[in-house]
Order: C-alpha cells, then structure tokens, then sequence
C-alpha cells in the first residue's frame, strides 16, 4: 500500500482530501462523509475521486 493510504472500511469517517485504497486502486475523498457500503469509491464518484501515484 502506497505512504499516506489507508484501506477503505464501511463506518468510517472520511474527511475531504482523505486518501484510501480499495482493490489496488487509490482514491482522494471529496466530500465528508460517514461510509457505508453504498458510498464506497468504486460507487460513490460524487464523494471519491481516483487518484494516481
């Protein structure tokens, strides 16, 4: 996992610009949120952008 990069998890706070990793790939929160499984970055475009190393 990339330095700075946590796993996504369901009923996690999220903060804008929050980084996290789900199934190898990163994303940039951008929208503060509480996560469920609806809202997971693969999902949820309005509140995950993909992010690039």
């Amino acid at each position: 996992m990339a330095a700075g990069f946590s796993a996504w998890k369901v009923n996690q706070q999220y903060a804008v610009n929050d980084r996290t990793t789900l199934n190898g790939k990163h994303y940039l929160c951008l929208v503060a949120h509480k996560s469920n499984s609806a809202n997971n970055p693969r999902s949820a475009v309005t509140f995950w952008q993909r992010y690039t190393i």
